[in-house]
C-alpha cells in the first residue's frame, strides 16, 4: 500500500507539476530538505544519545534524577563525543597524510636524478674607470 502510494506521488510530481497536489508536494519537500539541510553531527549524536535514554529510561532516571537533568547531561555528554570524534579525524588526516606519502615513495618508482645545470661564465661588465684612455693620461 505505502508502495502504491509513493509511485503515485512520483506520477503526479513528473507528468502533472501544475496541479495544487503537486506544488503541495513540491513545498513539502522543499521545507523537508531545508529542514535536513540544517541538521549537524553534533544534532545526531544528541539524538543517538536521546534513543539510549529513552530505552534505558527507568536505570538512568535513578542515575540522572529527573528527565530534563537527564537532557542537560546528555547535552554535555554529546558536546564531549563531537570534540572527541573532531580530534580524532583530525589526528588521523594529520598523521594519514604523513603515512600516505611514506606509502606512495615507497611504492612508487624512483627518478633518476637530473643532472645539475652549469652556470655560465658571466661576462664582467666594463668598469667605468676611464683612466685607461691616452686623452685623461695626459690631463693628469
Amino acid at each position: 500500500m505505502l508502495t502504491g502510494l509513493l509511485v503515485y506521488t512520483i506520477i503526479v510530481m513528473q507528468f502533472f507539476p501544475e496541479t495544487a497536489v503537486a506544488r503541495w508536494l513540491d513545498r513539502t519537500v522543499a521545507i523537508t530538505r531545508d529542514v535536513f539541510g540544517r541538521i549537524e553531527r553534533r544534532h545526531l549524536i544528541f539524538l543517538m544519545l536521546t534513543a539510549v535514554i529513552l530505552i534505558a529510561g527507568a536505570e538512568l532516571l535513578a542515575i540522572a534524577g529527573p528527565f530534563d537533568m537527564a537532557l542537560v547531561v546528555l547535552w554535555d555528554v554529546s558536546t564531549y563525543i563531537d570534540i572527541v570524534l573532531t580530534t580524532a579525524v583530525i589526528a588521523t588526516a594529520t598523521r594519514g597524510s604523513a603515512g600516505w606519502r611514506a606509502i606512495i615513495a615507497r611504492l612508487l618508482p624512483r627518478r633518476a636524478p637530473r643532472a645539475r645545470r652549469r652556470r655560465g661564465v658571466r661576462a664582467t661588465p666594463p668598469s667605468a674607470n676611464d683612466d685607461d684612455r691616452p686623452a685623461f693620461a695626459r690631463a693628469a
